[in-house]
């Protein structure tokens, strides 16, 4: 009964270190993939708050993982990734907005030549 009971304390044992492994492997990617998207947006102007938000939450991720508190540590680093990508995916919205008001300008300004080389052009057949 005993050395039954042992071989389950052990295989439990076993599961939750496995368990704990596997959740620090999550965690460690989580961050990884946070610290990744940070450094690949460094370059881009992002807004200043969501970048500062990622930036503590990734901080904040750090600790918690060396606390021991992995699932709130993912969390918090996925929320940082997700943040960065926010940041990113806002400046983009904004470069795209500039160059579509630019392409709308430059097409109003051909439409406008247009419109002067059709009259000087029925100008002159009428001649």
């Amino acid at each position: 009964m005993k050395a039954k009971i042992f071989a389950c304390s052990i295989t439990i044992a076993l599961a939750a270190l496995t368990g704990c492994s596997s959740s620090q492997n999550a965690v460690n990617r989580s961050l990884g993939q946070a610290e990744a998207t940070r450094t690949l947006a460094s370059d881009s102007k992002l807004d200043v708050n969501l970048k500062a938000s990622a930036n503590t939450k990734l901080e904040n991720a750090r600790a918690l993982k060396e606390d021991g508190k992995i699932e709130e540590a993912q969390a918090m680093a996925e929320q940082s990734e997700l943040d960065i990508r926010l940041a990113v995916a806002k400046s983009e919205n904004e470069s795209v907005k500039n160059e579509d008001k630019k392409l709308e300008e430059a097409l109003n300004a051909d439409e406008e030549r247009k419109v002067l080389y059709q009259s000087i052009l029925d100008k002159e057949t009428r001649r």
